[in-house]
């Protein structure tokens, strides 16, 4: 197991430092290595004050710190062997996301969610694929996650302890809730706390695609209604059937828009619309009646056609 870093050397401060004393050699640093203040040379010590403070400012975090780093001593001491007792921590070894690679060992498993596992940089990262329909609602994912605890039987201090078999460690099932917002794009990743990433997938959709905002789909209307006009009933996405107005001598390929039936704009009330590309549909079962129909159009008409134009 690497070495936690070291959070307290990282602000400058003891120990047995207390909030106030965090809080302000905090508040110095950060005013120091601001990468508005010190420039691109400061990012990296900036995000590992961050880092740090987020730990040490909260008294769970920084008590599981705390006894993190001494099951790891105390475990470096034994592998010394007797008499040796000091231990450094290496600042170039990995920092408190470490202790979280096996984070996310299940996931909403009665969830209906899709979820595939990958990592990046010791922080887990979850796949979760929605349908279009809970992208339009928002969702709540429930996730089981492993969070690592000092061992209670040995406290970290027995090589061969049974429970733990020397690690100093060990990890429990822990249950949370992650929200998902209404309106969050395919590709989004979502930060779920110190824990981990959650990225969102979005299935394919047998009737619409989405287009930002806006939904598009193809709307069939028969030849005789879109040359007379009226109203076709349609099912938007969600909600209840609506009625959609088809005007007089519609052609092929008209793009109808009902406002408002589209997707939530992510952290907004702002709707987009829903976009219906007509396509013409001839009557079944063509009869005898239709043919004469059609063909007294045809002599009324004389159009000829044969345009040539570039598929959309």
């Amino acid at each position: 197991m690497a070495a936690p870093k070291d959070y307290y050397k990282v602000l400058e401060v003891g120990e047995n430092a207390d909030q106030e004393t965090i809080k302000k050699s905090y508040r110095r640093l950060a005013r120091k290595y601001h990468p508005d203040v010190s420039g691109k040379s400061g990012e990296d010590k900036f995000k590992d004050i961050n880092e740090a403070y987020e730990v040490l400012s909260d008294p769970k975090k920084r008590r599981e710190y705390d006894q993190m780093r001494l099951g790891y001593a105390q475990r470096q001491a034994r592998s010394q062997g007797p008499g040796y007792q000091r231990v450094t921590f290496d600042d170039d070894f990995a920092g408190w996301g470490s202790i979280f690679e096996d984070l996310f060992s299940q996931a909403g498993a009665d969830s209906g969610f899709t979820t595939t596992r990958t990592r990046t940089q010791n922080v887990p990262e979850e796949t979760v694929t929605l349908t279009l329909e809970q992208v339009a609602r928002g969702e709540t994912v429930q996730l089981t996650v492993s969070e690592p605890h000092v061992c209670p039987v040995c406290h970290g201090r027995n090589a061969n302890c049974p429970r733990c078999g020397g690690l100093g460690q060990v990890t429990e099932p822990r249950k949370f809730s992650v929200t998902i917002p209404p309106g969050v794009e395919a590709g989004s990743v979502l930060r779920v706390g110190n824990y981990a990433r959650l990225r969102v997938e979005v299935a394919p959709h047998p009737r619409f695609v989405r287009q930002g905002n806006n939904l598009v789909g193809r709307l069939m209307v028969p030849v005789p209604l879109a040359a007379r006009g009226g109203e076709v009933p349609i099912k938007p996405l969600i909600g209840d059937t609506v009625m959609v107005k088809v005007p007089p001598h519609t052609n092929q390929g008209k793009m109808l828009r009902l406002r408002g039936l589209g997707l939530v704009q992510r952290g907004t009330n702002i709707k987009g619309d829903l976009l219906l590309e007509v396509t013409l549909r001839f009557p079944e079962p063509f009869t005898a009646e239709d043919d004469q129909l059609y063909e007294k159009l045809r002599e009324n008409h004389k159009e000829v056609g044969g345009e040539i134009h570039a598929p959309r």
